[in-house]
């Protein structure tokens, strides 16, 4: 009995720390955050000509999703087996015979598509974590190309580690305010580096995840940077260094040898669901 309460502790205790330290220090990232992983190009250049067609979940998001990312949920649940049909074209994807941007494009649709399902399942919500943890992210129930995975498993074991790829956190959507905006189209293979990029400009573009105050030299930044640090650190030396290429003034800062100091900006786990939200 003893052993169970402290097994039992422990664990409730390595929560309560992750809910007190997730906006601070690095440590508490590195033991209860998301994996880290060694980024890798699995699949290389490919003459595949094959693509997938995303159009039912193109003409959804464009239906129901506006120009900031809000989501009509409610709207949605009209168009539910739409949202069924794609979901149920995933389980046969031909992946392995897929490019690699239409393979890429492929993971981060049908992450999307898989937690707009989620979402819908659950209404009404007033954040994605009021779903018990169970059914979430780690809840392996999720049918494509001819394997089940769960969400967590399609960002950390299907994507991360097989696409050498950072931005793809600002395309894989959590269904919160503080997740990037869900797009008004869906990804595809041949336009896929002109979304990624697009994408990242428009985070670094607003309050939401990216500020810089040039006189304290300070710059705030979404807990995507502090969680999944190590991957803009392996392609690009620094998460400031990776910031530069979109904003000139810390490019500017880094070129005259002065590193501004992080602050981790809150996290909003409210739901992305359209209605009455400050700006982003």
């Amino acid at each position: 009995m003893a052993t169970k309460i402290l097994v039992v502790a422990a664990i409730v205790g390595a929560g309560v720390l992750w809910g007190v330290f997730a906006n601070r220090g690095a440590l508490a990232v590195r033991l209860f955050g998301p994996p880290r992983v060694a980024l890798v190009e699995a699949y290389g250049e490919s003459d595949s000509e094959l693509t997938f067609n995303h159009s039912t979940l193109d003409e959804l998001l464009n239906e129901y999703v506006d120009e900031d990312g809000w989501v009509d949920y409610h709207g949605l649940i009209t168009a539910q087996p739409q949202l069924g049909r794609y979901i149920e074209s995933l389980a046969s994807a031909p992946f392995e015979k897929l490019g690699r941007d239409e393979k890429l494009a492929l993971l981060i649709n049908a992450y999307n598509a898989f937690t707009m399902q989620l979402i819908l399942e659950n209404l009404p919500l007033k954040s994605i974590k009021d779903i018990p943890a169970a059914k979430r992210w780690d809840a392996k129930r999720w049918k494509l190309a001819g394997e089940i995975y769960s969400l967590s498993e399609i960002e950390h074991k299907q994507i991360r580690p097989n696409f050498r790829e950072p931005r793809v956190h600002f395309a894989l959507v959590c269904a919160a305010v503080g997740c990037p905006p869900l797009r008004k189209e869906a990804y595809v293979g041949k336009r896929l580096e002109e979304q990624l990029q697009s994408q990242t400009e428009f985070v670094h573009a607003h309050r939401t995840w990216f500020q810089f105050e040039p006189a304290a030299s300070t710059a705030k930044l979404t807990q995507l940077y502090n969680w999944y640090g190590s991957d803009f650190e392996q392609t690009d030396g620094s998460v400031l260094a990776f910031i530069g290429k979109y904003s000139i003034k810390i490019k500017s800062a880094l070129k005259s040898n002065t590193k501004p100091s992080i602050v981790w900006l809150e996290y909003d786990w409210s739901l992305n669901s359209a209605g009455e939200h400050p700006p982003r």
